[in-house]
């Protein structure tokens, strides 16, 4: 799900910088509020986490790779915005450490995983929870499979319209793939596979962790 530089335009790469960076910033005013030195601890404990949990890629069909991320189950252990700042500050790192995901593309690999997921996990819950579905565990695992496919999408739709938005002579100046064949590729395997193990991993591991992430979200 790390795009990686030379795919997306200037143009795309400093909207998506813009836009993750104010919601950043938001983030970021909101978690100075609930946090204290426990809390900022188990958070970097479950960055770690999050760190680790990317950093393993596994095939899928069409020869390419995917992985999980570790977000929901951070955003449900932490809430959202503390779920925004770990995931943005991992990310960051694995952009300047690891190569994972560009250095120009980061604004666009933020606002798709670090952002996306923890607001739409926190959304599906709640409307799950107006539409009076008791069980958190089943609320757990539709809202981690829709924002883990989300992000899949935004990822798929974002690398998609690069040559419909952005060529020279008939030619695409940056990714060569449009929609049709981003979409399948990008949501096929997320829809079947991974949407699926992040929300197993999410329900299995929240119960016994709960109590390790004490936070006021």
């Amino acid at each position: 799900m790390h795009i990686p530089d030379g795919y997306l335009s200037p143009q795309t790469c400093a909207t998506f910088y813009a836009a993750s960076t104010a919601a950043v910033g938001f983030a970021f005013a909101k978690f100075k509020k609930s946090v204290d030195e426990k809390t900022f601890v188990n958070l970097s404990v479950a960055s770690a986490f999050t760190f680790i949990v990317m950093m393993f890629n596994f095939p899928v069909v069409g020869g390419s790779s995917a992985h999980i991320t570790g977000i929901p189950l951070i955003t449900y252990l932490f809430g959202p915005f503390a779920s925004i700042i770990a995931s943005t500050v991992v990310l960051i790192i694995q952009a300047l450490l690891f190569r994972d995901g560009g250095i120009l593309a980061l604004g666009t690999n933020v606002f798709n995983m670090a952002i996306a997921i923890p607001l739409v996990t926190i959304f599906v819950d709640s409307l799950l929870k107006i539409a009076n579905l008791k069980n958190e565990k089943v609320r757990m695992f539709i809202s981690t499979y829709i924002s883990t496919n989300v992000a899949a999408l935004l990822t798929a739709v974002e690398l998609g319209l690069q040559p419909i938005l952005f060529t020279k002579a008939g030619k695409p100046l940056y990714f060569m793939y449009d929609l049709k064949t981003t979409i399948p590729a990008m949501m096929v395997p997320h829809l079947l596979m991974v949407g699926v193990v992040e929300a197993v991993l999410t329900v299995l591991l929240y119960s016994p962790l709960k109590n390790f992430a004490k936070i006021k979200k």
